[in-house]
């Protein structure tokens, strides 16, 4: 994502909240193949049969997203994020909704993609601690990019210019609170691609 640098993968390969469901399906086989991206045709059948009143709904969606991402499977990972989204309890998860922001970011949907991670960020105290500096990261990153997708599409706004000038400065002080160098570089050099062009608006 932008240009060809993906957002880091976030786990999601935690316990899976009682959804109410009759039946629990025992998913822990799966878990490192989905990491590496590695499930095969038949693993992948069987994590789709899953039903959604089963409680282990939401892992096997998680598992099979994790796969698809690392399999640069476009598709999939949208058709993933969509079953997710399918019970309302994910619909205010963090991670997820970030999750969904970068898609539409690197489809170009970059107002769908501002919504997404504007509400992620609202839900970003329901983040479990292990993931509370990469989801947020990419929700920053989302949010700068976005304005910046949008400014683009516009070409004069200068409040999108300012938002996404904003957002990418927030972007690089909350990755260098863990002296993620190349990230920051990456929003610097995002930074002074935009104000070369407010210079030239002005």
């Amino acid at each position: 994502m932008f240009g060809g640098d993906a957002l880091v993968d976030v786990d999601l390969d935690d316990p899976t909240p009682d959804t109410g469901g009759t039946a629990v399906t025992n998913l822990d086989e799966y878990s490192d193949t989905a990491r590496r991206g590695r499930l095969t045709a038949s693993e992948i059948m069987v994590l789709e049969m899953v039903e959604v009143d089963d409680a282990s709904y939401t892992r096997s969606r998680s598992l099979l997203l994790m796969n698809a991402e690392q399999k640069d499977d476009s598709k999939a990972v949208k058709r993933y994020l969509d079953q997710l989204m399918v019970l309302p309890e994910n619909t205010y998860d963090s991670v997820l909704l970030s999750k969904e922001a970068t898609w539409y970011v690197n489809t170009k949907r970059y107002q769908t993609a501002l919504d997404k991670a504007d509400k992620a960020e609202r839900y970003w105290a329901r983040i479990p601690s292990p993931l509370v500096f990469q989801t947020k990261a990419d929700i920053y990153e989302c949010q700068a990019a976005s304005w910046q997708g949008l400014f683009y599409a516009d070409g004069e706004d200068l409040d999108l210019l300012e938002h996404a000038i904003t957002g990418w400065e927030t972007y690089r002080r909350h990755v260098l609170t863990k002296n993620q160098t190349e990230e920051a570089k990456r929003a610097e050099a995002q930074i002074a691609k935009l104000e070369d062009v407010r210079k030239r608006l002005e």
